[in-house]
């Protein structure tokens, strides 16, 4: 064999066998989940719209209700009752909900600005200005209370949404299929193809509040320069630490803020729910330091490193809507697509045995090779599967198949022409090529054009075509043309029968 043929196999052996391996067990194990993954319309799963969420904790709502009552009580006015407005979610309420002795009350609270429309609350070493909204109904006020957009950055939406999914692919085995979008009105819509329900969805990706550190009861810092943090067993403290860094200006306040506090405790807290309240032993002047979790069980602290690492978004949100998805394709239209993407491909195998003969088999060959080529680069890159991606897939599989076919013609023009076979084979490819990269060029231009102005759906259509195209390429050019070489290697001529002559020219 000649030595450029040695490595032309040698490399498509090579990579056969490593995306073979890919796409089986060994993949499942390396990717932690199918090496396929499937979408939403395939797999079914959980779909949530996320907004915002501008309102404040319990512990900030009784600070203002405080104020406002001492407000009424300096104008002689009875204090109301107060209790929370509207469910708890996420340590978070509506409001207020005040009951006064009278409607009379409520006009005279309104007189000495004891119900205004913003309001300036110092909480926490912090000031929050606040949106207030009073619905009144006879001697009852419902104060709907938001912190104002405007104490967020411009970008906090979409670093949430980066941190959203930094933190989905690091939580859950499996659900790193799942797609995070920013949609035009600033909210976060999330797909968790194979979560079955709401409360598994809620476990992933609610708890991902502001992360803030606290001394005193003063937020001193918060997560937004937090670089890294990791879990490991210490053996000397007899039990877990959790490992962080900080960064930047983040790096510089933790300076400062541990050399002033040695002794005293430094609380990180989730929105308003404390996850742990270590002793500041030294000064962590370096930005990166540890915290000692005694004895608390391997779990909880890997899920509160977790919450550390990829809770620490710049604003909250909430779920505004939620939907279980079924899978698009019942398991019977399944089984039925799968026996009819079988017989298809064998019908193209068969055609092209029976037209090119052995030709035709190498052909076939390079056919199932392309396969494994495109599933198992779709594996590597994670690509999610989805029914308008199938159609991709089987639709540069045809590509593929009439890559081929312009070959082997152009190769028989070439022995028509009275060209010996290598020779034919060699000035075949060389025609065909021009046909082969253009005809797949501006399928990669329209593909291209589809991603970028189109759907969701569209996109992945638009996704696993250029894959598809682009290996498409790679087996018609290199594979075929180096099984066709290594088959006709030792004795060309012999072999021109099976392109449908039986002599060529001396």
């Amino acid at each position: 064999m000649r030595q450029d043929l040695r490595w032309k196999m040698g490399l498509i052996f090579i990579l056969l066998i490593i995306f073979a391996l890919l796409l089986g067990p060994l993949g499942k194990n390396l990717f932690k989940t199918d090496p396929i993954r499937l979408g939403l319309d395939l797999k079914g799963g959980i779909e949530l719209l996320l907004a915002p969420d501008y309102r404040i904790g319990a512990t900030q709502l009784n600070k203002l209700s405080n104020e406002l009552s001492a407000k009424m009580t300096a104008a002689n006015i009875p204090a109301p009752k107060v209790e929370y407005l509207g469910v708890m979610e996420n340590n978070l309420y509506d409001g207020l909900k005040l009951t006064f002795a009278n409607a009379a009350d409520i006009q005279r609270a309104r007189n000495v600005g004891a119900l205004p429309t913003r309001y300036n609350l110092e909480a926490f070493g912090e000031t929050k200005h606040l949106n207030l909204t009073a619905n009144v109904a006879g001697n009852v006020v419902e104060l709907g209370v938001l912190q104002s957009a405007s104490d967020f950055s411009s970008d906090a939406v979409v670093n949430a949404k980066t941190i959203i999914e930094n933190r989905i692919s690091e939580a859950a085995a499996g659900m790193a299929e799942a797609e995070v979008r920013l949609d035009q009105n600033g909210r976060l819509n999330v797909q968790l193809p194979g979560i079955n329900t709401l409360e598994q969805a809620r476990e992933l990706i609610t708890a991902t509040g502001r992360l803030t550190f606290r001394v005193n009861n003063q937020i001193v810092l918060d997560g937004a320069d937090l670089q890294d943090v990791n879990v490991t067993y210490d053996a000397n403290e007899g039990g877990y630490v959790i490992l962080f860094k900080f960064k930047g200006a983040g790096a510089r306040q933790l300076a400062k803020v541990t050399s002033e506090n040695v002794g005293n405790n430094m609380a990180v807290y989730l929105d308003e729910t404390e996850l742990m309240n270590p002793q500041i032993k030294d000064a962590i002047t370096e930005g990166s330091g540890r915290i000692t979790m005694g004895g608390r069980p391997k779990e909880e602290v890997e899920r509160d490193g977790l919450l550390m690492k990829s809770g620490a978004l710049p604003i909250s949100l909430r779920v505004v809507q939620s939907n279980q998805v079924a899978p698009t394709l019942g398991k019977e239209i399944v089984r039925m697509a799968t026996i009819g993407a079988v017989i298809g491909v064998s019908l193209v195998i068969l055609f092209m045995l029976l037209f090119y003969g052995l030709p035709g088999i190498l052909a076939d060959t390079a056919l199932i090779m392309y396969a494994i080529f495109n599933l198992g680069l779709l594996a590597v890159f994670r690509g999610v599967l989805t029914l308008p991606g199938v159609a991709g897939f089987v639709l540069s599989l045809g590509m593929a198949v009439d890559a081929n076919v312009i070959i082997f013609e152009r190769i028989k023009d070439e022995l028509r022409n009275g060209k010996r076979v290598r020779a034919a084979v060699e000035a075949g490819f060389d025609r065909a090529y021009v046909a082969i990269i253009d005809s797949n060029v501006t399928t990669v231009i329209a593909a291209g054009v589809l991603y970028f102005f189109g759907t969701t759906a569209t996109q992945g259509f638009a996704v696993t075509l250029t894959l598809g195209v682009l290996v498409s390429m790679f087996t018609a050019i290199f594979v075929t043309k180096a099984l066709i070489e290594w088959w006709i290697d030792r004795d060309p001529d012999r072999h021109a029968k099976q392109f449908g002559f039986k002599e060529v020219a001396e």
